[in-house]
């Protein structure tokens, strides 16, 4: 898959796992500061990642500025991470991270470790790879997660979480952040019905998807060119959503929305004080939803 790359060759879920670690290493104030995201990389990666100019001059060299989206993907993750805080401070005790890739939060939140239980469902070649950097890691990681291998393509949750000590009869807090523009929307629809059958009452789930809407002409070209770079590289782009249509399929779904939010409030949640550069500088919107 082309999560994965090859070598030393990025692929997706470790591109976005070095934005997280130069952000946490070389940003101020890091709207979240991933410290265990520099141990997911290969080590020529990791050594490219702690020099300070070699992060400005792929910066300078890159075709678009990447911190525009790469701020859409981070801010997400803190809004997710929010939500669960908030269902911890309730007593849910069971997290479910879709397409995690190199989602840190089992591994680096120590403050929850005794009181949340994190499940990671993706594709198992992704959580190979993800196995062997937590064993060679120097860091304690706060837990393992239980890892859940599912082809969302092919197969159900259902089967997946089988197989683990999940209880669907106990309320859970879900995440499922940004992998949802690379399935199909039939296989969004298919896998969101299945987690809202899963649900307990008291469940949440937090997600993002990327939105049909006005764009400017900057935009229209920033995003052909990262959808450019992403099919070259294996995972094209596949869907894309109307907001009331999304809203709709949730409800088909059996999910209720709570909170359907923008890139505009995720700059005034997280990066508004920000003097850097980094804002969310592309569509975006994110969702917390409940079982209906």
């Amino acid at each position: 898959m082309a999560k994965t790359g090859k070598g030393e060759s990025l692929g997706t879920a470790e591109g976005a796992v070095l934005g997280r670690a130069t952000h946490t290493l070389h940003d101020e104030n890091p709207v979240l500061n991933d410290t265990w995201a520099i141990e997911l990389l290969g080590e020529a990666t990791q050594r490219e990642a702690r020099d300070v100019e070699h992060q400005r001059r792929a910066r300078e060299s890159a075709p678009f500025d990447f911190r525009l989206i790469l701020a859409v993907g981070i801010g997400s993750l803190r809004y997710a991470e929010d939500e669960v805080d908030r269902c911890v401070s309730e007593e849910i005790d069971q997290y479910v991270v879709l397409g995690a890739g190199f989602d840190t939060f089992a591994l680096r939140r120590h403050d929850v470790a005794n009181r949340l239980r994190v499940f990671e469902i993706d594709f198992s070649d992704v959580q190979a790879l993800k196995r062997e950097r937590i064993e060679r890691a120097k860091p304690a990681p706060g837990q393992i997660p239980t890892f859940v291998p599912v082809d969302f393509e092919t197969m159900s949750i259902s089967e997946g979480l089988a197989t683990s000590d999940f209880d669907s009869t106990k309320p859970s807090i879900w995440s499922w952040m940004n992998t949802i523009p690379y399935l199909t929307n039939e296989a969004t629809e298919k896998t969101l019905a299945e987690v809202a059958r899963l649900m307990a009452p008291g469940s949440r789930i937090v997600l993002n998807y990327q939105g049909k809407v006005p764009l400017t002409q900057a935009q229209i070209d920033y995003l052909k060119t990262l959808g450019d770079l992403v099919r070259e590289g294996g995972e094209p782009m596949k869907s894309l959503w109307e907001p009331d249509d999304f809203e709709t399929m949730l409800t088909r779904c059996g999910l209720q929305t709570i909170d359907h939010s923008t890139e505009a409030d995720l700059f005034e949640r997280y990066f508004r004080d920000r003097t850097d550069g980094m804002y969310p500088g592309m569509p975006a919107r994110l969702i917390t939803a409940r079982p209906a």
